[in-house]
């Protein structure tokens, strides 16, 4: 019930009223409809399917690479041209090599990495800091490692589950000694 007054304590009522409001399309309408939704959620699961590639590491520029005069070139020389070594060598025996790797890995979805290419460039110098040699292994060149799963046994006693939870009950370490 209402009337002219301020709304104070009374009730409000509000009726809706629904109206069947259901767009109305003809049958070729609907066809084009289905048609248009089946393209495009196949074109959507299609473009799911394409492959991720992943650059990783030092990108070879082939005119770089040639102005790198062995016998000539200098080790400042070099990494002003091609920039920072990925690495270098460990040992030492007669100089040192630098190394430029690269790498371009590609998956589909949750599907593990498969490198595509990998491209190892090794800058060898003398003892005098001058280019020595440079050499390019592809991915071809390169020898897959299989890792070993085998754990090293730890001397000691092994610990039961109970006994790793309840080990240190009633030991308490006051911080005096």
């Amino acid at each position: 019930m209402l009337d002219d007054k301020p709304f104070m304590g009374h009730e409000l009522s509000i009726k809706l009223v629904f109206v069947n409001s259901k767009p109305h399309y003809d049958k070729g309408t609907m066809i084009k409809i289905r048609t248009g939704l089946c393209i495009a959620l196949t074109g959507i699961a299609l473009s799911a399917c394409s492959p991720i590639e992943t650059d990783q590491g030092y990108r070879v520029d082939p005119e770089q690479l040639a102005l790198i005069e062995t016998g000539i070139t200098n080790k400042d020389g070099v990494e002003q041209l091609m920039g920072s070594p990925s690495s270098i060598a460990t040992f030492q025996t007669e100089g040192d090599a630098w190394y430029y790797i690269s790498s371009k890995t590609e998956h589909l979805a949750f599907l593990p990495k498969e490198v595509v290419s990998r491209d190892v460039i090794i800058v060898k110098f003398d003892i005098n800091d001058v280019v020595a040699e440079i050499e390019d292994y592809g991915k071809e060149q390169g020898t897959e490692i299989e890792m070993v799963e085998r754990t090293t046994p730890t001397g000691g006693r092994k610990l039961g589950f109970f006994e790793q939870i309840f080990g240190n009950l009633g030991r308490f370490n006051t911080g005096e000694q």
